[in-house]
Formats: structure tokens, C-alpha cells, sequence
């Protein structure tokens, strides 16, 4: 059994801040479509794409996941949805929650690498760099986080938890 922290770990008025400056580096990028992976990061897509705000700007939504109804990933990354994408030549960004062991990720990249992009660069809202299996690094960084388990603004365990404007740890009980 789990519980929430007794604060947050960071704040919805932290995330807001972090967001107005990480829009001004993406949005220097010209970037031709977000990729998001979903389910975790559909607040932070949101929240991202309204401050870049291009209107040539396309958003994509895949979905990426190894945890299942875990809080330890399972190894295997699962990916859906890039069948009907074309990012052929184009400037690609993947969005994705949190990068954690980094299995999820290289398995991105390595799947859209494929496809030959343009470019393919990555933006994560949480870095866990503790926590790395492979050599997988993002090219934009929300926030670095020590090795706790989170929920909140996206994130989930077992699928609850999402919808909080905040990022918190989850604690066993």
C-alpha cells in the first residue's frame, strides 16, 4: 500500500516557472512535430506546446510504457501509434515524463531513428539520473529528481495519481 508525501516534491507554481523557460529553449529548435508519449506526459505536452505556440507546429501522441501496474519498470517498452506518423526529414522532439532507466527513451529514439528525421532530439519533464540502465540522455531537462518514486502532473501508479498539479512521491506504507 501506498501514500503521498506530506508536501510536494515540486510545486505546481515551480513546474509553471520551469515550463516558461524550458519553451523559450524548445521554441529556438523550430521544431516540425512533438512526438508525445503518452500517458504520462499529456500535461506536460499540453502545457509546453501552448507556450511555444507555432501554428506550423504539429503534435503527435504515441504510447510508451515499461511499468505497467509497477512502480519498477518492466524492461520491455511497448510503443504504439507511429504508424500513421510521417517524420521523414522532419525536425522531430520527443516529450516524454520522466526519463528514468532510459530503456523507454533509447527504444524511441533507436525506433524513429528508422524513419530518418531530420533531427531527433528529447525533452523530459523529470531526469532520474540515478536510475540509468543505458546510455540514453535528454537533450532538455525539467527537473532533476533523486531515485523516489513519483506521481502527479501526469504520472501515475496504477493509473491514479494523474491528475494533481503537483509532482509528489509516493511513500509504501
Amino acid at each position: 500500500m501506498y501514500k503521498l508525501s506530506r508536501a510536494p516534491l515540486i510545486s505546481a507554481r515551480q513546474i509553471d516557472k520551469r515550463l516558461e523557460v524550458l519553451a523559450q529553449e524548445l521554441k529556438a529548435c523550430n521544431f516540425d512535430i512533438i512526438l508525445s508519449a503518452l500517458t504520462g506526459s499529456y500535461m506536460f505536452t499540453a502545457d509546453i506546446s501552448r507556450r511555444i505556440a507555432s501554428p506550423s507546429l504539429q503534435i503527435a501522441f504515441i504510447k510508451a510504457s515499461s511499468y505497467g501496474n509497477s512502480t519498477e519498470s518492466q524492461g520491455k517498452v511497448k510503443i504504439r501509434g507511429l504508424e500513421n506518423i510521417d517524420i521523414k526529414d522532419k525536425h522531430i522532439l520527443i516529450i516524454d515524463d520522466i526519463l528514468d532507466t532510459g530503456n523507454t527513451m533509447y527504444t524511441l529514439v533507436q525506433t524513429l531513428a528508422e524513419l530518418n528525421p531530420a533531427s531527433i532530439k528529447t525533452c523530459v519533464l523529470l531526469n532520474k539520473e540515478s536510475r540509468r540502465t543505458v546510455d540514453c540522455h535528454a537533450d532538455f531537462v525539467g527537473f532533476e529528481i533523486e531515485n523516489k518514486f513519483v506521481v502527479g502532473y501526469g504520472l501515475d501508479y496504477a493509473n491514479e495519481y494523474r491528475t494533481l498539479p503537483e509532482i509528489w512521491t509516493l511513500e509504501e506504507v
